[in-house]
């Protein structure tokens, strides 16, 4: 692979981790209610979780789950499921999202392996793999190496954009919850959105 098809493949995969969805939200919930901290730690999360979706398409599972209807389906419904939980949960606590009482009931070692599942339960994110990273593949390059690589190469894109977001919302952490309508503006807007995330990927086809 020629470097310039590379820096176009970064440049096309930022563009997918940048798009608002689950994991953006999910990142950004985390850093508001817990801190830059607990935000890093569900970027490491989700960037594994894309290791976990790398290791699925090195081994061909990616294109067999997305073949079979009843797989795809079940890992759908699982997904939508436990987004809709976090989102449920989130509502639900007392507080608003900048409140410390919030974030002292999520370890950081729990908010890291929510952020594994909330990206390796979602297949619109092996869908991603399947469909974009074989046209930057060619008969001579296609092979379980160079698939790896580039999947190595999203889930490092994906956690220096996360970790980002991540120390942003943390900083602005402090000046929310100077607002208690705000804080709990925001807590109930991104808890709904992660419910509502979760009923976009239930209805995916």
């Amino acid at each position: 692979m020629s470097i310039e098809t590379y820096l176009l493949f970064m440049a096309g995969m930022f563009a997918f981790c940048a798009m608002p969805g689950a994991d953006f939200f999910y990142v950004l919930s985390r850093a508001l209610s817990g801190g830059g901290k607990t935000g890093i730690y569900a970027a490491f999360g989700v960037a594994t979780g894309v290791l976990f979706h790398t290791f699925l398409a090195v081994v061909g599972l990616s294109a067999l789950l997305l073949s079979s209807a009843t797989a795809f389906t079940i890992i759908k419904y699982i997904g939508a499921a436990y987004l809709c939980y976090i989102g449920f949960k989130m509502f639900t606590a007392k507080g608003g999202i900048a409140e410390l009482e919030t974030a002292k009931k999520t370890s950081n070692i729990k908010v890291f392996q929510q952020g594994i599942l909330t990206n390796a339960l979602n297949p619109k994110v092996c869908l991603t793999f399947v469909a974009f990273i074989p046209q930057f593949l060619t008969p001579e390059t296609s092979s379980p190496s160079m698939i790896g690589m580039l999947g190595i190469t999203t889930a490092f894109i994906a956690l220096l954009w996360f970790i980002c977001i991540a120390t942003f919302a943390g900083k602005f952490r402090t000046v929310i919850a100077e607002s208690k309508a705000f804080s709990n503006l925001l807590k109930y807007g991104l808890s709904s959105l992660l419910v509502g995330f979760g009923a976009k990927l239930a209805l995916t086809n």
